[in-house]
Order: structure tokens, then C-alpha cells, then sequence
């Protein structure tokens, strides 16, 4: 064969067989392939399937859907049969005779090949499209899609595939509808990867739509069954415009079936064809529908972006078209939602770690934020009071972050009052950390600024700075009444009262879990009350720390001797009286009070005496750390002790610290408050002759055992280290209990030793004396 004749071979008669072979395997196809019938899940076609018309042929057709006896052609039948009147006789009740059915199969497959012309086109299976909307109409999307396939195929074998493209829009048509069959599948009860696969290749397909020449007249040609409505485009729009609606459509199209990220893509994809198609150069056009401000064009897609990436949980992306929308009202909204949203999800820390710009939208987020803490329940997870502090500590704006953190306390204080917290210790726990919080961050406040205002904190944007002067100075320049100059000044929270509430606050939470109540309401005055019932609770270091705190000068020594005759009260096992009183300002508990408060009596005696010894331990504890505060304490503790039990004796640590440094101290009983001589004085106040007298011979034999060369300390006044007074009474106490025959032997007996001892005393005195002026002489 000649080589002209070899390439007339390859290039006519190879591609007239092809075509014409898969023409007669689309036929076949049709031909045999059953229908398909719709999913159980398709609302639509089980609302259709109801048949509330009269349409019988209709309702014959859909019980036939499905059946292996009704197959594809039957469809294209019964369209070509209601559009064509010259086929009438196909639904004659007689069997045709042999002419006329190879006459009516003839004409049926030459309109499946070229339509109702029956002329030969130029581009292959030109025809193809419309059956395609047929079957896409009726949910045969298996049949679409293995139809379209073939001749998109086909299409690319042929040279003349670049015009087809470009020529009438068939192209464009042919991957619309692919698009809509692959969307439709996707959505008819497939998973996983397989629905991935169909969701990309239908967005594929909607992109090459958009793309072709002609695409705005083929596409707006089809029937709205098939997808896209009539846009209502009048003569010739621009490609940006056409392409910026079709995507639109395409967006709606992936909403309608909550496909959020293909959505997405067509809504990005429009936002790039805004400029171009709502230019300058269209505003003319008075009746052109795309006539409408960009503006207002970009934030409702971008509205549309921020909806369907927050629909996929792709926070940071939504927040990105948040920031990009340029209509001021669109933005604030999904601010809003964002904000909802993230709340929702339990993300809203993002909001908080430093990862989001907050361009010119930092007020507003904290504005949404502080109303959603105002309306939202103290218990509520994630805390929007936290998250504000978080906030606001992330900015360096310590005195707003301390505010919100100081607003979220005293919510949950005010509510503690107004009902009864069934976890009270839990939310005092919570009380505690929000006030620590708020002053560590005013910590970081200079000094002069470092007070917050809980009244405007609810809303600290209504400060627009920062005041540079104290709420003192900022009420003298208003000149007003004086209750409502002191209700402005304590208006104001610093440092310390935050520090004055965190104590107090720290003494309700010990004594919730002691199951003591207590409310601090903010209102209270020095709370002697509550250092009482620290004590009963045995709440000893919480007590002392709020008489440190909150008293000083005579008030601080006056609270701490109450607490100490409290805590000497718990050391004496057999107390006198029955009631709790105050005498001259000195609590007394009776012993049946403290059984109350504490509990029964043990009758293990073990018990009893391990109790008894860790409370003397605790007393010399406090003692030993706090009487610097108040030399008299050990006064106080001794005096209690020998005044609650008659017979107690005293503890050894607690007489030396009245005896102090005797090698220090030789020349003397006097000397600071708690000194020998007021030790002495107690004895003997409260009867107890036997200590008092072997407390002075003590004393006296230190005096006379010292060096010569110490003479003149002996040689000081008397009246200044040797209570006389106190001695004489106990001379006559000791008479007296003689003369009334009350243990007469004892007291004779400390009498004649305290005779000899005083003898003794003033024979080393006129010694001393002598001694003295005979050194004087020399």
C-alpha cells in the first residue's frame, strides 16, 4: 500500500470504526444495563414514590426503577416519545409489523446518536449532553457517569478536540454534568476514601466547566434539573463575571450537601474574580445584576469562607477570614460566632496563646469575651474570667488582667452568699486562687498605679487609659459629700485590701474544712469573732496571721493575749467554771464547752495524755515565736494557768522563761515583764506558798553565792530587784493560814525558812555595806 493510502487509513477510516463501535456500545449499553433505582435514604424520591397526583404512567415508571426488565432505553423511550409526535405509533397496543419496528429502532438509536435532526455533527455524540440530563434527572448517576466518561475519552483521542472546547460550549456542558452525577454519588451513601475521590473529581469537573469558551450560553441553555438555575444574564457578561457566579453556584451546590471544604474552594476561587468582575467598568450596566458594591461582595464570601472552615474545625483559618473580610458589619458578626463557636468546641485558649493576630480586633474580642463572662455560670469549662486574665496577662495589660481575675472572685463570693454552695471548700478554693492571681498581677504594676476598679471592671474598655494618680487624689479634686467621697475611695481595690480579702478568704476555706461556717461578705469590721473560731478549731498559725494583719500597737498585744489564754485554757484538764465568759477582756472556756467543741472526752488515759502533751507543746511553740510581740504573754500564760487549776504546775520551759539568764541576771528579780519577781507575785497572788517560797530561796542563795568583786550589784536598791512588797505578803498570807489551822505544819515550815533566809539576806547586806564604806575609806 502506498503510504498516502496507509495515512488516509489511520487518520478517516481508524477513527470512523472507533466511533462507530462505541456508538453501538453506548446503545448497547443503554439497551441492556438495568436501571437504577434511588437510594432508601433520598427523601425526595420517597416523597415522590407517595404519588398524591394522578399521573399513573408516572407512578408505573418509578415501581419499574430498579427492575432488570426496565433498562435505560426505556427512559430515553419514553422522553423521545412525549417530545416527538411522528413516534406516536411506538405505543400502539399491536405489535408493529417488521418494516415499521427496524424503521422506529432505527430512528430511536439515531436519536440516542444524534438527536431529533438525525444530521451528523461535526463534534462526537454532540447528543450525548442532552442524555445526560436526561438520566441525571431521573438518578440513573451510574449510567451519567460511565456515558460522560466515554465521550470525554472519545473527545481527547480526536484532533479537533481543541476546537471542541472552544466551538459551543459542549465541553463545558459535558463536565457540568459529570460534576453533578459525581457530586450526587458522593452523597448517595459512600465513604471514606471513596467519597474523597468523588468530591475532588466533582470539584475538578466544576473548575473545567468555568473554564471553557461558551461555557456562560451551553451552560445557561441546560434545563434547571440539571443543576444550575438561570442566572439571568442578559447578552454577553465578562469571563470573571460569569466565572465569579458559576462559582457561587458551585459554593452552594457543596453547602447544600454540607460538603464545607469543597465549598470552600469555589468560595475562594470567587473572592479572585471580584476585582475583575465588579470593576470600574461594569458599574455602567444600570440593570446588570452583578452591579453591586465589591465591598459588600467580598465580606459576603468571605462570610462564607469563615462558615466553612469553622464547619471543618480549622479555627486559625477561620480566623484569618475573619481578618480579611473587609465589611466592618460581616466581620463582627463572625467574631462573634467565632467566639460561640471555640466556646462550643472548648478551643477558646487559642484565643489566648499569642498565636492569632489581633489586627484592630483586640477590643472586640475582649468585649465578646467579658460579655461572655458575664452571662455565662462561674462554673462553666473553659472559665471566661481565666481566659480574660490569660487574655490580658498575654498583652501585659497587668491591671485588666488582675481585674477580670478579681471580678471572677468576687462573683463567686457574692454567690456563696446568696445560696448554699454545695461544695463550699471547692469554691473557696477557687476564691483563693482568683485573689492570688489579681495580686501577683498588680505586683507587676508600678506602684503608683497598682489598683483596680471592680465597678467599671465589668467593662474595663470604658477606661481609655490608664489614671496616673491614686482613687484618693482622684476623689479630693470632686468635691462632693463625705459618704460618697468614702464610697468612691473604697470603691477601689489594691494591694493590700486584695491581700487583707486573700487572708480572710484563706480563714474560711480552714474553717470549711473543719465544717465551721463562716462567710466573709466584705462588710465586716476586725474580725475578732473569726480569730476566735480559729482557735476553738485549733486554726493557730491562720489566727495569728490575722491578728498580725489586721491590728497593731496595743490592739495587736491586747488579740494576742486573748488567743493565748485561750490556748493556755486547752492545756489545764481540770478548769473551774462551767460557762464561757469574758473577764477583763480574758476568754474562759469551761471544760464542757471545749468537749462540745472539739469532741468527746477519750476514756483511753493514753489518748488523753498524748492530747494533752502535744497541747502544751503547741502552747510553748507560740510562746517562744510570738512573745516578742508582747513581752507580757508568758505573764498572761502563767497567770491562766494557776488561776483555771489550783493544782496545776507549772511547765519547766515556761518558769526559765520568767528566770531568764541567771548568770546574767545575779543582782536581780526585775527586769523585763515577764521576769522572777512577777513569777513570784503570781505564787503568791494565787496561793501557791510552797513555789513562791522556793523561788525566793533560790533567788537568795543566787544573791549571796556571788563574787566579791560583784558587791556593787548587791549594793543596788533594794526596791529595784527585790519585790518586798509581794514578800511581805506572803509573810502574812502564811500567818493567816496558821491562825486559821489550814495546813499549819507547811506553812510553819516555809515561815522558818523564809525567817532564816531573810536574816541570812540582811546579815550579807550590812556586810556588803561595811565592806563598802571601808573601801571607800582606803
Amino acid at each position: 500500500m502506498l503510504h498516502d493510502d496507509i495515512s488516509r487509513i489511520q487518520l478517516e477510516l481508524v477513527p470512523m470504526i472507533q466511533e462507530i463501535v462505541t456508538e453501538w456500545l453506548i446503545i448497547h449499553f443503554f439497551s441492556t444495563t438495568p436501571s437504577e433505582s434511588p437510594a432508601l435514604e433520598d427523601f425526595s424520591s420517597q416523597l415522590s414514590s407517595l404519588q398524591i397526583d394522578s399521573n399513573i404512567d408516572r407512578k408505573s415508571w418509578n415501581e419499574r426503577l430498579g427492575k432488570c426488565d426496565f433498562t435505560l432505553a426505556f427512559m430515553l423511550l419514553l422522553n423521545i416519545q412525549s417530545s416527538s409526535g411522528d413516534l406516536s405509533h411506538l405505543s400502539l397496543r399491536s405489535l408493529p409489523g417488521p418494516h415499521s419496528f427496524i424503521s422506529s429502532v432505527r430512528d430511536f438509536t439515531s436519536w440516542m446518536i444524534w438527536g431529533n435532526t438525525g444530521e451528523e455533527s461535526s463534534a462526537f455524540f454532540s447528543h450525548s449532553t442532552e442524555l445526560a440530563s436526561i438520566l441525571l434527572k431521573h438518578g440513573q448517576y451510574d449510567a451519567v457517569e460511565y456515558l460522560l466518561t466515554i465521550v470525554d475519552a472519545h473527545s481527547r483521542k480526536e484532533k479537533l478536540s481543541g476546537s471542541i472546547q472552544s466551538s459551543d460550549g459542549g465541553w463545558c456542558t459535558l463536565h457540568h454534568l459529570l460534576g453533578c452525577c459525581l457530586l450526587a454519588q458522593a452523597q448517595g451513601g459512600l465513604n471514606g476514601i471513596q467519597k474523597e475521590k468523588k468530591i475532588c473529581e466533582a470539584v475538578r469537573c466544576f473548575f473545567r466547566a468555568s473554564s471553557g469558551e461558551g461555557a456562560s450560553q451551553a451552560l445557561q441553555s441546560l434545563s434547571s434539573e440539571a443543576g444550575l438555575p438561570h442566572l439571568g444574564f442578559n447578552g454577553h457578561v465578562s469571563s470573571a463575571a460569569w466565572k465569579l457566579h458559576y462559582y457561587q453556584w458551585a459554593m452552594q451546590i457543596f453547602e447544600q450537601y454540607n460538603i464545607s471544604e469543597g465549598a470552600c474552594q469555589f468560595a475562594l476561587a470567587a473572592l479572585e474574580q471580584v476585582d475583575e468582575a465588579l470593576g470600574p467598568q461594569n458599574d455602567s450596566c444600570g440593570e446588570d445584576p452583578l452591579n453591586e458594591l465589591a465591598t459588600s461582595f467580598k465580606g459576603r464570601l468571605w462570610a462564607n469562607v469563615f462558615k466553612f472552615t469553622l464547619d471543618l474545625n480549622h479555627f486559625y483559618d477561620a480566623y484569618c477570614a475573619i481578618i480579611s473580610n473587609p465589611d466592618e458589619e460581616s466581620k463582627y458578626i463572625c467574631l462573634r460566632r467565632f467566639i460561640i463557636v471555640l466556646y462550643e468546641h472548648g478551643a477558646i485558649k487559642i484565643l489566648c496563646d499569642g498565636q492569632l493576630p489581633f489586627i484592630g480586633l483586640t477590643e472586640k474580642v475582649e468585649r465578646e469575651l467579658a460579655w461572655k463572662a458575664e452571662r455565662s455560670d462561674t462554673a462553666a469549662k473553659p472559665n471566661p474570667y481565666k481566659l480574660l486574665y490569660a487574655f490580658e496577662m498575654h498583652r501585659h495589660n497587668w491591671r485588666r488582667a488582675a481585674s477580670y481575675i478579681y471580678l471572677y472572685s468576687a462573683r463567686l463570693r457574692t454567690e456563696s452568699v446568696l445560696r448554699d454552695c454545695p461544695n463550699l471548700s471547692l469554691t473557696l478554693q477557687e476564691r483563693l486562687n482568683g485573689l492570688s492571681a489579681a495580686i501577683n498581677a498588680l505586683y507587676l504594676v508600678h506602684p503608683a498605679r497598682a489598683w483596680i476598679n471592680p465597678l467599671l471592671g465589668g467593662n474595663p474598655l470604658h477606661n481609655e487609659h490608664y489614671p496616673s494618680k491614686k482613687a484618693k487624689k482622684m476623689v479630693e479634686e470632686q468635691p462632693s459629700s463625705n459618704d460618697a467621697q468614702l464610697q468612691k475611695l473604697h470603691s477601689y481595690v489594691d494591694v493590700e485590701k486584695l491581700e487583707n480579702e486573700f487572708v480572710l478568704t484563706t480563714a474560711e476555706y480552714l474553717l470549711s474544712l473543719a465544717n465551721v461556717k463562716w462567710t466573709y461578705t466584705g462588710m465586716q469590721k476586725l474580725p475578732s469573732d473569726l480569730v476566735d473560731l480559729l482557735v476553738e478549731t485549733n486554726l493557730y498559725d491562720m489566727a495569728f496571721t490575722i491578728v498580725l494583719k489586721f491590728w497593731k500597737g496595743s490592739g495587736l498585744k491586747r488579740e494576742l493575749e486573748r488567743i493565748f489564754i485561750a490556748l493556755s485554757l486547752k492545756c489545764c484538764p481540770n478548769r473551774v467554771g462551767s460557762s464561757l465568759t469574758r473577764t477583763h477582756g480574758l476568754l474562759l472556756t469551761s471544760s464542757k464547752d471545749d468537749t462540745a467543741i472539739h469532741g468527746s472526752i477519750d476514756p483511753d488515759p493514753s489518748t488523753q495524755q498524748s492530747k494533752g502533751s502535744n497541747r502544751w507543746e503547741t502552747l510553748e511553740l507560740y510562746l517562744e515565736k510570738y512573745k516578742g510581740f508582747n513581752a507580757r504573754l508568758p505573764v498572761i500564760v502563767a497567770e491562766t494557768l494557776l488561776r483555771t487549776d489550783p493544782q496545776i504546775e507549772l511547765p519547766l520551759w515556761l518558769v526559765h522563761m520568767f528566770k531568764g539568764n541567771q548568770k546574767e541576771s545575779y543582782w536581780g528579780m526585775t527586769g523585763q515583764e515577764s521576769n522572777t519577781a512577777t513569777l513570784f507575785q503570781l505564787y503568791v497572788d494565787h496561793g501557791r506558798y510552797t513555789e513562791a517560797t522556793t523561788l525566793l530561796l533560790e533567788y537568795i542563795e543566787s544573791f549571796a553565792s556571788m563574787r566579791p568583786a560583784d558587791i556593787i550589784h548587791r549594793k543596788r536598791p533594794s526596791a529595784v530587784w527585790f519585790p518586798y512588797t509581794t514578800i511581805e505578803r506572803l509573810w502574812c498570807q502564811l500567818e493567816e493560814m496558821i491562825r486559821s489551822g489550814n495546813m499549819v505544819d507547811q506553812c510553819d515550815k516555809l515561815k522558818k525558812l523564809l525567817h532564816g533566809a531573810l536574816l541570812r539576806h540582811l546579815n550579807l547586806l550590812k556586810v556588803d555595806s561595811d565592806d563598802a564604806l571601808s573601801s571607800s575609806v582606803r
